[in-house]
């Protein structure tokens, strides 16, 4: 009867967290979990953590302009201090001195076409990161990882306090491997409290976020999610709807098929002006933490209890929390044997065909899972890409 009572009440958590990860070792332990025979081609590091990106630190004497190695900006108006600027592992960055004309900013955040000065860019100003999902979860799936695929441009804009006022997320569609007729993605933005930071969202085009996310319209602008208990952030609720022809389901994961175009659309995030903080206690893809705020993006398929984050980050209220039963022991989004639904790199790259294993497209990316170098996308097996347009 305990056992029956405790399986019952994890099903039905969803806002208490706290207890909720207390309870689910009572209740497995009432379980017979079956006998996992899966064999991997080959071996995750136990504590391998998947990120292509880091907190670069440096300082700057000057305001100044930071660029990476290609010359694109990643910085611009900064003042003197010391930065993190969230960057790939390879990635170079140098500063020289900005010699525009100093002002005072003063801009109000009550429209999203205002212009800041001081302004960080992930990865870059005009580049895009590439970031892709597998869609079985909590199975493995067929590791193509290209059920979505998109590029990610993140414009973050500070007061001369370098305080985070607003930031900007611009969405790439590039493709669809997934069966899945209703896709959603969204962000969310958490601190280790739990607490709020979103004033009023603004969109590109009129958005399509009803199939998932129940939010308030003011007329031009919207809420965060209602029921969270965290700012979550719809990004669309019809990832299809961004393109051209959705006459098919597989869009762009198979070079025998005719290309699909597709529509860039961004997202414009205001932040309360009694909860900005300083950009230094931003942190992006990462475990919650007490005294930082998390920048996430994850994927919704099919319904709004499916959601598909990076390794450690947090679920929402509305994530159906059963789904860590095919995952135990594991509840951080990662398999028992470190495998991964969502993975990032910061550069512009080309996404697996459909069925072609990403190990088999990036053959360095078995190595990399096992603690070889610090990214996976170069060299690339052409066969195993899908190469008709190039993002």
């Amino acid at each position: 009867m305990l056992c029956i009572f405790l399986t019952l009440l994890f099903l039905k958590m969803r806002y208490r967290f706290i207890l909720l990860f207390t309870i689910i070792p009572l209740a497995f332990s009432c379980v017979k979990m079956p006998k996992n025979n899966y064999v991997p081609d080959f071996e995750v590091l136990e504590d391998f953590d998947w990120k292509t990106i880091e907190y670069r630190p440096m300082t700057l004497t000057q305001t100044s302009i930071v660029l990476n190695e290609a010359g694109d900006t990643v910085g611009m108006s900064l003042p003197a201090g010391t930065y993190n600027f969230i960057v790939g592992k390879t990635t170079t960055l140098s500063a020289i001195p900005d010699t525009s004309a100093a002002s005072a900013n003063e801009v109000s955040t009550k429209a999203p076409g205002d212009k800041y000065k001081e302004v960080i860019y992930f990865p870059s100003k005009n580049g895009y990161a590439t970031v892709m999902y597998e869609d079985l979860f909590p199975a493995k799936g067929d590791m193509d990882m290209n059920d979505i695929v998109f590029g990610i441009n993140i414009e973050f804009n500070l007061d001369n306090q370098l305080r985070l006022r607003s930031l900007k997320i611009s969405i790439q569609p590039r493709a669809i491997g997934s069966s899945y007729s209703s896709i959603g993605l969204a962000a969310s933005l958490s601190g280790g409290s739990y607490d709020n930071y979103v004033d009023k969202i603004y969109y590109s085009e009129a958005p399509s976020i009803g199939n998932f996310f129940n939010v308030t319209n003011y007329g031009g602008s919207y809420s965060a999610e209602i029921g969270n208990l965290f700012d979550v952030i719809p990004l669309t609720g019809n990832f299809r709807g961004h393109f051209t022809d959705n006459s098919e389901l597989f869009l762009n994961v198979r070079n025998v098929d005719p290309v699909i175009g597709t529509n860039n659309f961004w997202v414009y995030i205001d932040i309360l002006p009694s909860r900005i903080f300083h950009i230094s206690n931003l942190t992006f893809l990462d475990a919650p933490s007490i005294g930082k705020v998390n920048l996430d993006i994850f994927a919704l398929f099919g319904d709004r209890g499916k959601e598909i984050h990076f390794k450690g980050t947090r679920p929402t209220a509305f994530f159906y929390y059963p789904y860590f039963v095919a995952t135990w022991p594991k509840s951080d989004f990662s398999s028992p044997d470190n495998w991964v639904w969502a993975i990032l790199s910061d550069q512009s790259i080309r996404h697996p065909q459909e069925f072609a294993k990403i190990y088999h497209a990036y053959p360095s990316f078995t190595s990399w899972t096992s603690g070889g170098g610090s990214d996976w996308y170069s060299p690339a097996v052409t066969e195993f890409l899908y190469t008709k347009k190039t993002f």
